[in-house]
This record gives C-alpha cells, structure tokens and sequence, in this order.
C-alpha cells in the first residue's frame, strides 16, 4: 500500500461560511458528498482525530504545528472487524489512553462500544453529520462542508495539501484571518471541554 503523504490543514468554523463557499465555487467546481460519522474524542489529548465513516476506523495524529498550521498523519484505517492489536496498540495509544483488557481476539462494531469503548470514561462517543463540498484549487484540497455536531449546526472550511506554502497562499487568497481550529478542537469546544 502506498503511504500517504501527511498533509498540512488551515480550518476555520463559523455558524456561516456562505461567502467563502462564493469564492470557493468561482475558483472549481465542487464534488458533493454526505457522510454520517462517529468521532471518538480523548479528554486528555487533541492531538489524535479517531472516528468512523463507512464502518472504517479511520485515525490520524497531529505530527508537526508550521506558521499556524497543521500537519496530520494518517496512522489507521481498517475495516470491523478489529484485531484486539489495532485496538490495543493502534487506537488507544492514539488517544493516549492505556488500553483496556481484550477478552476478544477481534470485534465487531458493536463490540468494540459496548466491551471497549463504553467502559472508558476517558472517551466522549460524538455523532458528526457532514455535507461536504469539496474542490480542487491548484496544489490544495479545499472543503466548505455544513456539519452538524451532537446536533449543534456549524459550517467549515478547510484548505489542505502536503504543501504548506500553497496553503497559506490560498488562505490568504480567499481572505480568511480566523485562528486555525481543527475538527477536534471544535468538537471539545461543543463539548464544553475546552474554550473557543
């Protein structure tokens, strides 16, 4: 399997982001998709994006902070079900949690929440509802993307590539001056976990 690339993020939220969504359309034209998904959030880390799409684990660490930036890696993305290995020394490490004792040398779905996950207290199960338009604009991925947290309603936009330079240039193009927040700060914030 190819490795990927980690990728440098710019991310910011707002209750609306339609002008920039404006100026994203005048630049590509967007893909459209629709994902119900199933973050798992650390109360003692924000440095690990773990959640379910699609019924794939997928996981990636914050590796590197350059000029507001940030750079995740990809560390996980397997299927249900999982080996009692990915849970014990792939997942729970992510969270920097210690994981717990595996009766089970793989689990389901279904499994996993209610034998692992539901018996750490450390681990907030949080429901994440996207609409994600997503464009190509020179070396970068961009996204505007309504999403729906725990039922609370936010829209984001977000500029990526494994080029850093690029993504600052193209922030700075599309005028945006908000703070970078990631997915996981955000959903802390809703959480009330964390401040804004």
């Amino acid at each position: 399997m190819t490795e990927i690339k980690p990728r440098y993020e710019f991310r910011i939220w707002s209750e609306s982001l339609t002008t920039l969504r404006r100026k994203l359309e005048a630049k590509a034209e967007a893909r459209e998709t629709k994902s119900q998904e199933t973050y798992l959030i650390s109360a003692v880390t924000e440095k690990c994006n773990t959640k379910i799409r699609a019924e794939l684990m997928d996981i990636k660490v914050l590796i590197d902070e350059d000029r507001g930036l940030e750079q995740w890696r990809p560390i996980l993305k397997a299927g249900f079900p999982l080996s009692n290995s990915a849970v014990a020394e792939q997942i729970f490490p992510s969270l920097q949690l210690t994981p717990p004792a595996l009766t089970r040398v793989e689990y389901t779905m279904d499994e996993f929440f209610q034998e692992v996950v539901q018996k750490e207290p450390k681990i907030a199960v949080v429901d994440v509802a996207k609409t994600r338009y997503q464009f190509n604009i020179g070396r970068c991925a961009t996204e505007y993307s309504n999403i729906t947290i725990n039922k609370v309603r936010r829209d984001t936009v977000a500029v990526e590539s494994t080029n850093p330079d690029a993504v600052l240039e193209l922030v700075r193009e599309l005028g945006i001056n908000e703070r970078n927040v990631s997915y996981i700060r955000e959903i802390r914030r809703t959480l009330g976990w964390d401040a804004a």
